[in-house]
C-alpha cells in the first residue's frame, strides 16, 4: 500500500512541475495484448505457461501529462505441456480410460490505471500502474482424488494484483497510435496446486512456493485519441 501511495504522489509531482509540455488527448482508449511468461512462484512457473493477456481501458487526462483511467483485463494460463506430457489422468469410473491434462487458469479483472505520457519527436512514452482485483478460476480440472490433493480447495479465488507497465507509443496521422509494451504483474496470492488438483505431480510439488504468483508480459498495443490536440 505504501508503494502504491508513493507511486500516486510521484505522478502528481511530475504533473505539477510539467510546464508547457506536449499533452495527449483529453480522453484516450488504450488496449494491449501479449503473451505472459510466468516468473514466480517456482511452483506456479513449473505448472503453468501463459496463453494470452489483453486489457482495455478508458482514460482521462487530468493535468498536463498525468492521466487516470479504468479498464478490464483477461488473462489465461495453461498447464505446462513439457511437464504434463508425462502424465495421464486415470478415470476412476473407467480404469482403461486415460485423459491428457489440459487445465486452464482464467482471470477476469477490473483495474484502475494511473500514468504519465512523456513525448518525444515521433511519439511518447507511457509509464503506468494498473491495480485491481482479479477473479480467477481453474477450468478443465481432472477430479483427482489422491491424498496429495486433499482437502479439496475451491477451483475459484479472488486476489488483488498490481501491474506496472511501460510502453513506447508511435503516432499516426489520424487519431490512432500503436505501441510496444512491457508489464510485470504481481498477484497478491500464493499458488495452491491442490486447487487445480495437480499436487500429486512430483515435478510440481517438489518446487518452491515461497513467493506470490507473478508474470511478465511483452506485447503490442493501440491508443485511440478522442479530441486529439
Amino acid at each position: 500500500m505504501r508503494l502504491f501511495v508513493f507511486y500516486i504522489l510521484s505522478l502528481a509531482a511530475l504533473s505539477a512541475h510539467a510546464q508547457k509540455v506536449k499533452r495527449n488527448s483529453l480522453v484516450t482508449i488504450r488496449g494491449n495484448i501479449g503473451i505472459p511468461r510466468t516468473l514466480t512462484s517456482e511452483m506456479f512457473r513449473t505448472a503453468f505457461d501463459g496463453v494470452y493477456e489483453y486489457n482495455l481501458s478508458v482514460n482521462a487526462r487530468m493535468a498536463n501529462i498525468f492521466f487516470v483511467g479504468a479498464g478490464y483485463q483477461n488473462t489465461q494460463f495453461q498447464n505446462n505441456k513439457d511437464v504434463f506430457a508425462h502424465y495421464q489422468f486415470k478415470d476412476p469410473n473407467n480404469s482403461s480410460n486415460s485423459l491428457p491434462y489440459n487445465t486452464r487458469l482464467m482471470g477476469h479483472a477490473g483495474f484502475l490505471k494511473l500514468g504519465v505520457d512523456k513525448f518525444f519527436e515521433k511519439g511518447y512514452m507511457s509509464y503506468c500502474l494498473n491495480a485491481g482485483v482479479m477473479a480467477c478460476s481453474y477450468q478443465k480440472v481432472h477430479a483427482d482424488t489422491s491424498v496429495a490433493n486433499r482437502p479439496y480447495p475451491s477451483t475459484k479465488f479472488n486476489a488483488p494484483y498490481i501491474e506496472p507497465e511501460v510502453s513506447v507509443n508511435f503516432l499516426t496521422d489520424g487519431n490512432l497510435g500503436f505501441s510496444i509494451m512491457l508489464s510485470y504483474a504481481t498477484m497478491l496470492a500464493h499458488f495452491d496446486p491442490k486447487a487445480p488438483r495437480i499436487n500429486h505431480i512430483e515435478e510440481v510439488n517438489s518446487k518452491s512456493n515461497s513467493y506470490v504468483m507473478s508474470w511478465i508480459n511483452i506485447g503490442f498495443g493501440f491508443t485511440v485519441l478522442l479530441g486529439k490536440k
